[in-house]
């Protein structure tokens, strides 16, 4: 019987000149391009047809003028209403609700059809409903589910005046 001590150096020989075709080619070169997140906007540069671009923050205001950086972005639809909420790493909530069906435009803010919470989580955690503010939809996809604008507004805890939460430089682009 023969014994054939090339195939298991063949083998190696081969598996070697693989991981080194692997190694060589993880280069940390940089990406050129245009690139689009889960929403398809376009990251800031230049889009397709040569404009330039701006990509939204998924979820982004200001609460009091200090940046509310969302940990939890929740999209969803409840009553006919279409909500947008972000929560922060200490489980305040900045909510906005308007019509299901909203078509691009801006909205005074009201008790019914266009709302904004603010929730604060302070013991007793209460909610801060909107008095007053804007909602503005720059684009609202029914077909894709996606939906993008900004808005603001001014909070007070129901029943009382103070605290007002002011909500400013609010700006959203979900999908839901």
């Amino acid at each position: 019987m023969k014994k054939t001590t090339m195939k298991p150096i063949k083998f190696t020989f081969i598996l070697a000149l693989l991981a080194s075709f692997t190694f060589i080619s993880c280069d940390n070169e940089p990406l050129t391009g245009t690139f689009t997140d889960e929403s398809g906007v376009p990251a800031d540069g230049t889009g397709t047809n040569g404009e330039t671009t701006v990509a939204l923050k998924p979820f982004f205001a200001k609460v009091e003028g200090n940046e509310f950086s969302e940990e939890l972005l929740e999209a969803f639809i409840l009553n006919d209403k279409l909500w947008v909420r972000g929560t922060d790493a200490q489980t305040n909530k900045v909510t906005i609700g308007f019509p299901v069906d909203i078509a691009e435009g801006t909205f005074e803010i009201d008790a019914a059809t266009y709302t904004g919470v603010f929730a604060d989580n302070v013991t007793p955690i209460f909610l801060a409903r909107a008095d007053s503010g804007l909602i503005t939809i720059a684009a609202h996809d029914t077909t894709a589910k996606t939906i993008s604008g900004s808005f603001s507004f001014i909070a007070t805890p129901s029943g009382s005046t103070t605290p007002q939460y002011d909500i400013t430089e609010g700006e959203f682009n979900v999908s839901y």
